[in-house]
């Protein structure tokens, strides 16, 4: 029973509240981004108003300004085409050009409808196939593509819609 109240009063002591150690004192003049308010008698009656001597100029690098660049560069490459949620199926991904333009010619050979096309993304050599909205569709033609290409795979991408 003695060692838990030792316990207890070791513990509230360890506990007790101390003071801050920093001492240095933050300042910094913001007088300028204030209005300034003058002292206007009208028919000896004494009323405050606002009056602002200079104009209020934002602050530089601001990052709305920033962020409305972007945003006005987004809007003009999207305002031709809408880009919609899809599905293509790549058949070929590899750094040989011509182990993916063969399986392009083997794909327009079984599958001309899907017009496959070969991308490269540094490093590798890509061949997708078709676009598809629906992925219900896009399962059924990847599994009739899996029997002659079993490395094949469906693929989310997005891709733009041009209007005609």
């Amino acid at each position: 029973m003695r060692t838990y109240r030792l316990i207890i009063l070791c513990f509230l002591a360890a506990c007790k509240a101390t003071t801050p150690t920093s001492t240095s004192v933050y300042s910094e003049d913001l007088s300028i981004h204030r209005p300034v308010m003058m002292e206007l008698e009208l028919d000896s009656v004494e009323t405050t108003q606002e009056v602002i001597t200079e104009p209020y100029v934002p602050l530089t690098g601001h990052i709305n300004a920033e962020l409305d660049s972007i945003a006005k560069v987004a809007y003009e490459q999207n305002k031709d085409g809408q880009y919609v949620d899809g599905f293509v199926i790549q058949v070929y991904s590899g750094n040989s050009r011509q182990e993916a333009n063969d399986a392009r010619y083997k794909m327009n050979e079984y599958f001309p409808e899907l017009s496959p096309k070969v991308s490269y993304h540094q490093p590798n050599f890509r061949v997708k196939a078709g676009k598809f909205t629906n992925r219900l569709r896009a399962h059924r033609v990847y599994a009739e593509v899996k029997e002659e290409f079993p490395r094949a795979l469906l693929i989310p991408e997005r891709f733009l819609l041009k209007y005609e």
